[in-house]
This record gives C-alpha cells, structure tokens and sequence, in this order.
C-alpha cells in the first residue's frame, strides 16, 4: 500500500513540476532572449552588403568586416569601417600572398571604425571553398587578435561570402548584358538612320561611352596620306590634338595592325585626355582593311575582358558603318557620272 502511495507521490510531483516549467516558459524565454535590432531599410546593394556583413561580423566576434574580391567580379564592400581605402590598401598587399598560401594571416595597421574606435588587428582569409571565387574577406577587432580557432572560423564566414559573392557577379553579369543589347541596338538604330555621317558618328560615339561606362570615347578615321583624324569624341571640348601620325604612339600603330590594344601607358595621353588611366584602342577593320580605330578610357575603372570583347563588336559596327557610307557616296558619284555622260550623248545628237 505504502508503495503505491509513493508511486502516485512522485508522480504528482512530476505532474507540478511540468505544470511549473510550462507556466514559466515566458521567463525562460525572456532569459533566453537578445534584445531585437529595428528593421532596416533597404534601398541598394550597398544596405544589403552592410546587412550582410554585419550578421556575420556579429557570428565571427568581428568589431568590423570587409571583403575585397578579383574573380569573377572586382567587388569591395565593408561594414563599419571609416575609411575602406585604408583598409583595401592594406590588405592588397597581403591579397596575394594569403591567395597563394591559401591560409590566413594576421596583420597589425591602424584603421579607424566607423563607430569611432582604434582597431589596429586584421585578420585577412581566403575563399578557397568556391571554384572561380578569387579573394579575401578582412576581420578587424578592437583590444584583442586572433588566434587558430578564428582562423576555422572565417573559413566558414569566408565560404558564405564565396557563395554571396558568385551571386552578385552573377546580377553584374544580368546587368551588364543588358546594357550592351540596348547599346548595341541604339548604335545600330541611329547608324542606319539617314542622317549625315558625321552626326551620326557623334552621336553613336556618346552612345558607346554613356552606355558603356568610358570616360572618354573617341573615333579615329584613316586618311589618305596614313595619318589619323578625329571624327568624333566624348567629351566634346577642344582637344590637343586632332590629327595624329600613328608611328609617333604605339598604341595607334599596333591597332593599325588589326590588334586590339589594352594599356595604361602615360606615352599614349598625348592626343588623349591625361587623367586617362585604362585605355582600349579597337581597329574598324573591314573586307579592305582597317579603316579607323575606336579609343576608350576610363579615369579609374580596371577594363576587363568582357570590356575589351564589347569595344571590338563596337569598333565592327562603326567600320561598317563607314564603309557603307563609303560606298553609298562611290555608287551616288557613279550614278552622278553616268547621268552626265548621257546628257552630254542625248545634247551632241540634238546638236547634230
């Protein structure tokens, strides 16, 4: 009797203490609990990147982060950090090195947070988890290093960005084929339209540099005596030079040669604006030969492959252009002649 009395004992006493756990679960969860951030905004890729890396700077124990990236896209982006130049210029010189190895590495350089603190320990990680995905994401703390085990953990932070980073490349890649479809069709638009050459190089010209992203777009057409001269430029302000003698710049003479020429050489800014720091030089060529060259350049964006593919397709269709036009004005001369020579047959037979 005693023992069923203990059994129904315990199991009452289980029953209050289910009864407990389940009245208090709010305060267990209250104790469990953080205190909620408000929901963000957000308005551009710049907010998205800035969510992004600071839910993983919160996971990593990181003060700041940043992720600076070559393949398959050049992307930089940063999360409490005052001044990114800083940090990317130092972590530049530890991009290769770290890639190469494959391993992090710890660095000590003074960067200011945006929050106003000092941080003056970096730790830089490759992505080594996504085939295609060159680069390293930047960890920044205040008062303390890292050690093996923050090493592990980036590479896990590190695959996440890889996988973010391919996306986002993806998106460029989305964009930038789209905005050279509707390029490629406004040249074609206005270069077939009927409107006097030179107009519609000019404006074909602003087409390829404001659609393109060049800050400087210009046209050189061949001349008879092997001389270049400017048809048509972005900017339009007065330039230095507007004929120019090939063998006098390398570049010229090496896109006369049907080559597709991609500098940064400060001899080439003679007859091309000074802060002119990426160059591409394409050749109009055509079934006679090459016929002008198309320059772009940009102050401060790299050129890229996909850069220097669209600059040929560019330069075909302005060749073709010119070469139709060519031939319109041989076929109206031809025409023009005929006419003549029939008048003149039809006045020495009313004349006789």
């Amino acid at each position: 009797m005693r023992g069923g009395i203990t059994v129904k004992s315990f199991r009452a006493a289980a029953e209050r203490i289910v009864r407990q756990e389940s009245s208090s679960s709010t305060d267990v969860l209250r104790l469990l609990g953080s205190a909620v951030d408000p929901a963000r905004t957000i308005a551009s890729e710049h907010d998205e990147w800035d969510v992004r890396l600071a839910a993983l700077a919160a996971i990593g124990g990181y003060d700041a982060l940043a992720v600076v990236t070559s393949k398959p896209a050049r992307l930089t982006h940063s999360h409490n950090i005052s001044d990114p130049r800083t940090l990317y210029g130092a972590v530049a010189d530890a991009f290769e090195e770290v890639t190469r190895r494959g391993s992090a590495a710890q660095l000590r350089g003074p960067t200011v947070l945006a929050d106003g603190r000092l941080c003056s320990e970096i730790m830089v990680a490759p992505f080594t988890a996504v085939e295609g995905v060159e680069g390293v994401l930047a960890a920044l703390r205040v008062g303390r290093g890292f050690s093996a085990t923050d090493a592990v953990t980036a590479s896990s932070v590190g695959t996440v960005l890889a996988l973010e980073v391919t996306r986002a490349a993806a998106a460029l890649q989305d964009t930038r084929t789209l905005r050279q479809s509707l390029a490629l069709y406004e040249l074609a638009r206005i270069g077939l339209g009927h409107q006097e050459l030179g107009e519609r190089l000019l404006v074909m010209v602003e087409v390829v540099a404001r659609s393109l992203g060049h800050d400087v777009a210009q046209l050189w057409l061949l001349r008879g005596g092997g001389s270049l001269r400017l048809r048509a430029a972005h900017p339009r302000e007065s330039l230095v030079l507007e004929i120019a003698r090939p063998r006098d710049h390398a570049g010229l003479a090496r896109a006369l040669d049907g080559e597709v020429f991609q500098g940064a050489d400060p001899s080439l800014r003679s007859w091309i604006r000074r802060t002119t720091r990426e160059l591409i030089i394409a050749p109009l060529r055509g079934g006679e030969g090459v016929s002008g060259l198309l320059a772009l350049g940009r102050f401060s964006e790299r050129y890229v492959d996909d850069d220097l593919k669209m600059a040929t397709q560019c330069a075909d269709f302005f060749a073709e252009i010119v070469a139709a036009d060519a031939l319109a004005r041989r076929s109206h001369a031809s025409a023009v002649r005929e006419d003549t020579q029939l008048d003149n047959a039809d006045d020495g037979l009313t004349g006789s």
